[in-house]
């Protein structure tokens, strides 16, 4: 069988990699979601859960799976896009793991966001470089606004680095494999989520610049950080998100107007 590029289809095929995997996840009396089941190479080792199911978009290889698992009735198989999948239909505390295309990576982040009181925790093979952004902290090159996004709701970690010949096809990077665990709430209190993703938003695109020279009104914004307890020369990229929290709040307690910019 051919592999889809445009499904984005690399296969983690070596079994030391794939054992490793299965030594982080954890899952007995679990009910596991897949994403990408392909051929079902990791889904044999995640048979130990309560349930699994086999999400797989390629209609190739539903069949394959269906065959390969028909045994198992603790197997079920979801011929579906992940990202239109109603995660509702399927449980709650749910952990997620797969091996992912890696064009789908901002996409499902975002969704796992907004299924986060749905999962438990994830474990997921990302791009090590995209892996490196989730995990990034303030002045580190890779810090960024998905740093900030993802981080305002989970504790993500990169437990091991995947190289790409581990793969069939060989993509042309490295992969990471990473474990996100969900906060029941996010660690810090923000008045107003939209407004803190915006101001984030915008301060990253000009990343190297001072805070107070990208948002406004810089004479506002001086008082504001002072307010805050922090240097009035400090940039974006600098900030933790805690901080930014903080930033946030005070300006919403003041009326502080931001200009819409595009959304998350």
């Amino acid at each position: 069988m051919r592999f889809s590029k445009q499904l984005g289809q690399v296969f983690l095929k070596n079994k030391t990699y794939l054992k490793k995997i299965a030594s982080f996840l954890e899952i007995d009396k679990e009910d596991v979601v897949e994403i990408g089941s392909g051929r079902g190479e990791l889904t044999q080792f995640l048979l130990c859960a309560k349930s699994v199911a086999c999400v797989e978009l390629d209609p190739r290889l539903i069949q394959i799976l269906k065959d390969k698992f028909s045994l198992f009735p603790q197997v079920r198989i979801i011929s579906k896009d992940i990202l239109k999948l109603n995660l509702k239909e399927i449980g709650k505390n749910l952990v997620v793991v797969g091996n992912i295309p890696f064009f789908i990576s901002n996409s499902l982040i975002r969704y796992l966001i907004e299924n986060r009181r749905l999962i438990k925790k994830a474990f997921l093979t990302f791009q090590k470089e995209f892996a490196e952004k989730l995990v990034a902290k303030p002045k580190d090159k890779n810090y960024s606004f998905l740093s900030c996004y993802i981080q305002y709701y989970a504790q993500v970690e990169i437990l091991f680095t995947i190289p790409k010949t581990a793969f069939s096809p060989p993509p042309e990077v490295d992969a990471s494999f990473v474990r996100l665990i969900f906060f029941k709430e996010p660690r810090y209190k923000v008045e107003d989520e939209d407004f803190f993703f915006r101001l984030i938003r915008k301060v990253f695109s000009q990343r190297r610049k001072k805070i107070i020279n990208v948002l406004g009104d810089k004479k506002e914004l001086i008082s504001v950080l002072e307010e805050v307890g922090i240097n009035k020369d400090i940039r974006g990229d600098a900030l933790s998100i805690k901080e930014y929290a903080r930033v946030v709040n005070c300006l919403v307690k003041r009326k502080y107007s931001l200009k819409r910019t595009k959304k998350r």
